[in-house]
Order: C-alpha cells, then sequence, then structure tokens
C-alpha cells in the first residue's frame, strides 16, 4: 500500500503544475529595454494648444523586438514635488508600437501616468501604466497589461522653446496571445 500511495503521490506531483500552468498558457511575460530621440510635432491632437510628442527608438527585449514609436500628448497638472521648478505633466494621449524583427507589430495605449521635468535643467523622468489593443501577424487580437518608465533631458526646452530629446527607459508587462 505504502508503494501504490508513493507512486499516486508521485503522479500527481508531477500533473498539478502541468494543470495549474495550462490555465496561463497564453500570458507570457514581456520585457524591453530602449532609448531613442523625442520630438515636438507640429500638430495638436485634441485642440488644447499644446504639441504632440513622437518618441522614435530602438528596443531589445522579448519575442525579437527592433523599434518603439509612440505618439504622446501631455497637459501640466502641478507641481511634481514642493521645488517649484520641478513640474507635473499628465499623458493626455499615448499610443506606443512595438515592431519586431518579423514585422509583426503590438499596439498599445497608455492609460495613465506622468512625467516630471525640472524646468530649469530640462531633465525628466516618468511612468505610464497601459494596455495592449492588438497588432499585426502574430500579435492580432493581442491584450496584456504593461508599464513604461522612462528618463532623458530636453535638449532645445530652454533655448528654443519647443522639445527635442534623448530619452530611453524599460518597459515590462504581461502578453496574452489569442
Amino acid at each position: 500500500m505504502k508503494r501504490e500511495m508513493k507512486l499516486g503521490l508521485g503522479v500527481v506531483l508531477l500533473i498539478v503544475p502541468f494543470i495549474a500552468t495550462s490555465s496561463y498558457a497564453d500570458e507570457l511575460p514581456i520585457s524591453g529595454k530602449w532609448a531613442g530621440s523625442v520630438v515636438q510635432v507640429g500638430f495638436d491632437l485634441n485642440g488644447d494648444d499644446v504639441s504632440a510628442n513622437l518618441i522614435d527608438a530602438q528596443i531589445k527585449g522579448s519575442f525579437g523586438m527592433r523599434s518603439l514609436d509612440v505618439l504622446s500628448e501631455y497637459m501640466p497638472v502641478g507641481l511634481c514635488s514642493t521645488d517649484p521648478d520641478v513640474w507635473e505633466f499628465a499623458f493626455l494621449y499615448s499610443k506606443p508600437i512595438l515592431t519586431f524583427a518579423n514585422g509583426d507589430q503590438l499596439w498599445g495605449t497608455i492609460t495613465s501616468g506622468s512625467m516630471c521635468m525640472h524646468s530649469l535643467t530640462a531633465e525628466y523622468t516618468g511612468e505610464g501604466r497601459g494596455v495592449y489593443t492588438g497588432g499585426t501577424g502574430r500579435f492580432e487580437d493581442a491584450s496584456g497589461t504593461f508599464t513604461v518608465t522612462f528618463s532623458g533631458k530636453n535638449l532645445t526646452l530652454l533655448t528654443l522653446g519647443f522639445g527635442f530629446a534623448p530619452i530611453r527607459g524599460d518597459i515590462v508587462g504581461i502578453l496574452a496571445l489569442p
């Protein structure tokens, strides 16, 4: 009886991990490190007289990530701290597109987050949270969530009054494939 019980327990211990992970088999971790540039573009996405920004970056990460392009618009919402020179800007609109080595794309929408920028040094940091909204190829009908962190220094804000800056960051999340 003991031998049969050990054998039965062994079989259960071998099968349970497969049962537990099979319900999550379509949810995969996704992450990447990216760097590139951000520039203000000559149009306003929502009529508030603030120009949108376009990020063009290279990314290395999961599934053969190659490039990241993001169209975003921010709105000033106050101060990030008690320092009157550190301003907070909330995301009004942000649509990232990840392009992979084989040409497939994964689309997203940032749903919340903000950026803090020092008005004297033009250095900034930020974080956004978002959802994947589909894509092309293997990412058609994909879903999931992600968090992106970023930082940089606006090189032209103080001298020319518009944005052009290096930017770098990380993205992590969970991707659900159909």
